[in-house]
């Protein structure tokens, strides 16, 4: 399990301009959805975007802390 204010922080500190919100989707704390904005995300496809932010939860979803998150991703005023 983690809290979405950890979950949010492991995105920030990879990516640190973005802009993260995240839902616990079965009230369990393992599942999630995440939705990332960041201009790091410009010039990037949607998988090169997902690959970046599944870099930054690796560590928690190899422990077991995240079981599964559906990820969303946006650059700044799409």
């Amino acid at each position: 399990m983690i809290r979405i204010p950890d979950l949010i922080a492991l995105v920030q500190k990879e990516i640190p301009d973005a802009e993260v919100n995240a839902l616990d989707k079965t009230g369990m704390s393992d599942h999630f959805i995440i939705h990332v904005t960041s201009k790091e995300f410009v010039d990037k496809d949607v998988m090169e975007r997902h690959r970046l932010v599944q870099s930054c939860l690796t560590a928690a979803m190899q422990d077991g802390r995240i079981h599964a998150a559906e990820i969303k991703t946006a650059v700044p005023g799409e």
